[in-house]
């Protein structure tokens, strides 16, 4: 069980143990509160500085919301008297003022709206397969660093020339090709797959 323990008098004026008790709850000001365990030691504290505080017992029929985290509702066509009657809030006449009314997003009260003041040009292709590139001189650098002469996916993948296994590769025929390699890739220029051919090695298509 916890004690819910508010400081609600000053301890100015009062012997300096008492002020010292406040300060071993954790208060020391008015106002301030402290929750704590309900144990002998708490309880005997409490008990001397008990003209100084206002205890209350927490369980499940104590709990309420933070103060000023809550508010009542504004209630609105009750009469004159209570300052929100007559048009209730909404003012004269418009479309405001009408029940069911619901601004359509973007709408500027009739004038043109900015989203089609605006230009627009072109389009985004939502069929567009995006390929990472890789040229001719780095597979070169990669086969003569590591000695592999069958290039694939996973080859480049685990060498870091790719971030994920799902990119697609095309390769593309910058540099000179200075070893027999056998390539596996999505997409080969032609510059790219008569280099390798022309080498003696294999272009293979996913």
């Amino acid at each position: 069980m916890k004690l819910k323990v508010t400081q609600v008098r000053s301890g100015i004026g009062h012997p300096a143990r008492q002020k010292r008790t406040l300060e071993s709850l954790g208060l020391g000001k008015i106002g301030r509160t402290r929750i704590h365990e309900k144990t002998l030691p708490i309880e005997g504290m409490i008990a001397k500085v008990s003209h100084l505080v206002k205890v209350n017992i927490m369980d499940l029929s104590t709990l309420k919301p933070a103060e000023g985290s809550t508010k009542n509702r504004k209630r609105i066509g009750r009469g004159q008297g209570s300052g929100r009657g007559g048009t209730s809030t909404r003012g004269h006449k418009g479309a405001k003022s009408r029940s069911g009314y619901s601004r359509k997003i973007g709408f500027e009260g009739g004038q043109m709206p900015l989203y089609r003041r605006l230009p627009k040009s072109g389009f985004k292709n939502i069929n567009r397969v995006e390929y990472v590139g890789i040229n001719l001189d780095t597979l070169t650098e990669l086969s003569e660093r590591t000695q592999i002469k069958d290039i694939t996916i996973d080859v480049l993948r685990q060498h870091g020339l790719l971030s994920s296994g799902k990119d697609r590769v095309k390769i593309l025929g910058r540099g000179e090709l200075g070893t027999t390699i056998n390539v596996t890739a999505h997409s080969f220029s032609k510059t790219a797959k008569a280099a390798i051919e022309s080498k003696g090695g294999v272009a293979s298509i996913i």
